[in-house]
């Protein structure tokens, strides 16, 4: 079955991975073998073990290991398949790919019990055999462990460990450092952080300062959405929100680091960040920004009542429309933080009641009068990613959402030259996620459009 499935991989990383004989991929595959159903040549429901869980009950189950004398132990063990580089076959006597295995012994609960998914760590769910599965020296099954017990009894662990130990030794990766701390402000030049709650006027303020000086304008949330894609998927019931705030309180930094990736791989200029919830995330930028700029940290608000109105009149999708849910939403994202953060920098608070003119008026005086600011002109990107994102800027206006062949479409009723092709536009949106990206599944196609951070982008890529 392991032969299969790495096979199977293989011909799909030929199909869509150029240059593929010089790079690595790995698959895992994970299996339950039940003691009193399995046998010396089968294990149940051995690798099948996700289809099973969908078609199995625990009631019947119980009665099943009931009826054979209830014996409920039970073993996990994860299998991962390295695809090694033409190199590394040379140091493996020429094998194709290494297999690297561990397994957790325990066993299955003797009651079915109410389980909600960790938005965090979807894998402590209520789906997966790990609801069922109790691991030896443990009380509850291994979904409803707090996180830094349940990483003591996670089967893939040891697997994981000897695989990168591999590409550690033969000098495939290195360990992540923590980055340098901020050290020298050479310039006047300030990197906005711009906070406060829905519909005070953030994202406004950004484009306003992204169109007349060049700054680029990075929305922490599309990098919650990005991490949220990366564990949960698209289709995911999960909700964002949920997921968010326990992100922050697990892993303050999770939407920060991202951040600062992205601002040295784009090389940007001027930079500011709206969208910020927790005031670790503040720290942590502010820890280890290794830039040139000043950080100016400025909190923007306005009346309830008119947040309330300004949401209705937008009418976004993921924008409440409803009082009660609006409301809510501000409670959850004030709980996460936010009237902390109004709190430290209340100085630096400023109410978006009036006219737009006063309000972005106020801001220039206030922090940028005599400045002499240099614009983020040369974003850094490839020539595909360029022409996704300008394609997707001429339809900002309608907010619609398009699938790749749509997409390949509208960047080559722009071109003049050879046209780019569908499968060359699904292959960069698929091989890996971006912050430049909302997607929606609409009849069962995901669709594409630019996020804030994507517009961000976008402009600046269009001067």
């Amino acid at each position: 079955m392991l032969k299969q499935s790495y096979q199977d991989a293989l011909d799909r990383w030929k199909k869509n991975i150029t240059a593929s004989d010089n790079r690595l991929f790995f698959i895992e595959d994970t299996s339950v073998a039940i003691e009193s159903l399995s046998t010396a040549e089968r294990e149940i429901p051995g690798l099948d073990v996700k289809y099973w869980m969908a078609e199995t009950n625990f009631a019947a189950l119980d009665k099943q290991l009931k009826e054979l004398g209830n014996n409920r132990h039970a073993s996990v063990r994860s299998d991962l398949v390295l695809h090694l580089s033409k190199d590394l076959r040379e140091l493996a006597q020429n094998k194709p790919y290494l297999c690297f295995t561990s397994s957790v012994s325990g066993s299955i609960v003797n009651k079915e019990l109410n389980i909600e998914t960790n938005p965090l760590y979807p894998w402590l769910d209520n789906k997966s055999f790990n609801k069922w599965f109790v691991p030896n020296g443990c009380k509850k099954p291994i979904s409803l462990l707090p996180i830094t017990q349940a990483d003591q009894y996670d089967f893939r662990a040891n697997a994981f460990k000897e695989m990168l130990a591999f590409l550690e030794q033969n000098k495939k990766i290195t360990r992540r450092s923590e980055p340098e701390k901020q050290q020298n402000l050479d310039v006047e030049e300030p990197l906005i952080i711009i906070c406060g709650p829905s519909c005070a006027g953030k994202t406004t303020l950004a484009e306003y300062l992204a169109g007349k000086f060049g700054y680029y304008h990075i929305e922490a949330s599309d990098f919650m959405y990005l991490s949220y894609y990366q564990r949960h998927g698209v289709t995911s019931t999960v909700k964002i929100g949920d997921f968010a705030e326990q992100a922050l309180k697990d892993q303050p930094e999770i939407v920060a680091r991202q951040i600062l990736q992205n601002i040295q791989e784009n090389k940007a200029n001027l930079v500011v960040v709206t969208g910020f919830r927790s005031p670790l995330e503040i720290e942590w930028f502010q820890n280890y920004y290794t830039g040139e700029h000043p950080i100016l940290v400025c909190f923007v608000t306005a009346d309830a009542d008119i947040r309330f109105m300004r949401s209705v009149s937008r009418n976004r999708d993921e924008t409440a429309s409803n009082r009660d849910t609006f409301d809510s939403a501000d409670k959850q994202q004030f709980a996460m933080g936010l009237g902390e953060i109004e709190n430290r920098f209340d100085s630096s608070t400023i109410k978006n009641n009036e006219s737009l003119e006063s309000f972005f008026s106020f801001f220039e005086e206030k922090y940028l009068k005599n400045k002499q600011l240099s614009p983020s002109k040369h974003l850094a990107t490839s020539e595909l990613e360029k022409l996704i994102l300008l394609a997707l800027l001429k339809e900002w206006s309608g907010r619609n959402y398009f699938t790749t062949t749509e997409i390949a479409h509208l960047i080559n009723d722009s071109l003049s030259e050879k046209p780019k092709s569908k499968n060359n536009i699904s292959r960069y949106l698929n091989q890996r996620l971006y912050p430049y990206f909302d997607i929606k599944l609409i009849d069962g196609k995901r669709k594409y459009r630019l996020s804030n951070t994507g517009y961000g982008k976008a402009s600046l890529l269009n001067l």
